[in-house]
């Protein structure tokens, strides 16, 4: 497809038929992301590929509207690597780095799925999400709120970093960025009718944009 028309074409897709993409479209999918630039070439993105229905369905703890979904892929940075630290904890300057960086990959790897024939969704990955499907109760909260205190974060059993630190056996050198869901879509969104949030989802003239 004409890049443009690819770019104006994709829709972020929330609910899916089930149906499975194959393992060697969701490799090429991650090879367009891995070639998205990095800042300093610190090529410090990590990706992991969950396709595992029971593990999707754990998965749904945090964005439990996504059903049928074919793949989830987590977006991480490697903070193993010299440089990364050096760019993500101490640079007040590139602090903020890889989430650019994630950020490039991903559109990289969405307009990929959608050559492809694949839709997608980029999801945000947080406590706030995480939490909120788990309804914590009072003691829970409590429990919480003290683990975060005296700084044993990641010994907190009801955190996104325990989940996928304890549940998922990602080292704790790896640092979640983002996700994306791909999948088939099941009902595509009329851009002429539908808004998301308070805008249409059709964008305006071109001057509308320019400042």
């Amino acid at each position: 497809m004409d890049l443009i028309n690819l770019i104006k074409e994709r829709r972020s897709i929330r609910v899916f038929t089930g149906e499975k993409i194959s393992q060697e479209n969701i490799e090429q999918i991650i090879d367009a992301g891995v070639w998205a630039p990095t800042g300093c070439n610190n090529q410090e993105l990590k990706f992991l590929v969950i396709a595992d229905d029971e593990k999707l369905q754990k998965m749904l703890c945090f964005k439990p509207f996504f059903r049928g979904v074919s793949h989830i892929i987590l977006i991480f940075r490697d903070m193993s690597i010299p440089l990364s630290n050096a760019l993500y904890k101490k640079s007040k300057s590139a602090k903020n780095m890889s989430f650019i960086d994630a950020g490039l990959a991903i559109q990289n790897m969405v307009l990929q799925a959608k050559n492809d024939g694949f839709d997608s969704c980029i999801i945000n990955l947080t406590n706030m999400h995480y939490q909120k499907n788990l309804k914590l109760n009072l003691v829970q909260k409590i429990e919480k709120e003290l683990l975060k205190l005296i700084g044993m974060h990641r010994q907190n059993r009801y955190s996104l970093a325990y989940f996928l630190h304890k549940g998922l056996k990602i080292p704790n050198y790896l640092e979640i960025q983002c996700g994306i869901v791909f999948g088939f879509g099941k009902n595509l969104p009329d851009i002429e009718k539908m808004r998301h949030g308070k805008n249409m989802i059709k964008r305006a003239s071109l001057d509308k944009y320019l400042c």
